[in-house]
C-alpha cells in the first residue's frame, strides 16, 4: 500500500506543478508554491524530488517519453509539427509555449530533450529532425514568437522541409 501512496502522491505533486507552469514561469516558481498549490508539507515533496529543477526533468523526460510513444516516426520526419498538433496535446502545448519564454526553462528542457530521446531510439534521421525543429523554433523566438505550435505548425512543416525561414521583408 506503502508503494501505491508513495506514486499518487508523487503524481499529485507533477500535476500540481503541471497546472502552475501554464501560468508562472518555471524560473519565478518555488517549492514553497508548489508544496501550497499541493497542499503538502515541504518534507513530503523533498521525500518525492531533490529540487523542483528534478521535478522538471522527471516532468519532462515522462511526457518526452509518453509523446515519442504516440507519435509516428516515418510521418514525423515529413511534418515534425504536424505531427505533434494530430496529438491533441493542446493544453500541455499552450504550456509549453509560455514557459518557453523562460530561459531557465528553456536550458532546462534543450538539455533534456536530446538526453532523453537518444535514450528512446538510436534512428539518426529522427535526432536531425529534432535539431532542425530546435532551428525553427530559436528563429521564432528571435522573431518576437510571430508564430505559436496551434496556429504555426503548416509555416514550421514549410521552414522544415525547405530549410529555410519566411522572407522578412514580406
Amino acid at each position: 500500500m506503502a508503494n501505491k501512496n508513495y506514486e499518487l502522491m508523487h503524481n499529485h505533486i507533477m500535476q500540481t506543478t503541471a497546472n502552475l507552469l501554464v501560468t508562472v514561469p518555471f524560473s519565478k516558481l518555488t517549492v514553497k508554491q508548489i508544496c501550497e498549490a499541493a497542499n503538502i508539507n515541504r518534507n513530503t515533496f523533498y521525500r518525492h524530488f531533490a529540487d523542483n529543477i528534478v521535478l522538471l526533468e522527471v516532468m519532462l523526460t515522462a511526457a518526452l517519453t509518453r509523446l515519442f510513444e504516440k507519435v509516428e516516426v516515418a510521418e514525423f520526419k515529413q511534418h515534425p509539427f504536424e505531427s505533434i498538433m494530430k496529438l491533441e496535446v493542446e493544453a500541455p502545448l499552450a504550456a509549453f509555449d509560455f514557459q518557453l519564454d523562460d530561459s531557465v526553462f528553456q536550458d532546462i528542457f534543450d538539455g533534456m530533450i536530446f538526453k532523453t530521446l537518444r535514450k528512446l531510439t538510436d534512428d539518426q534521421e529522427f535526432l536531425w529532425s529534432l535539431g532542425n525543429m530546435y532551428i525553427i523554433r530559436l528563429w521564432n523566438h528571435n522573431q518576437a514568437k510571430p508564430y505559436s505550435l496551434h496556429n504555426g505548425y503548416q509555416i514550421f512543416d514549410q521552414m522544415f522541409r525547405d530549410r529555410q525561414f519566411p522572407d522578412s521583408k514580406k
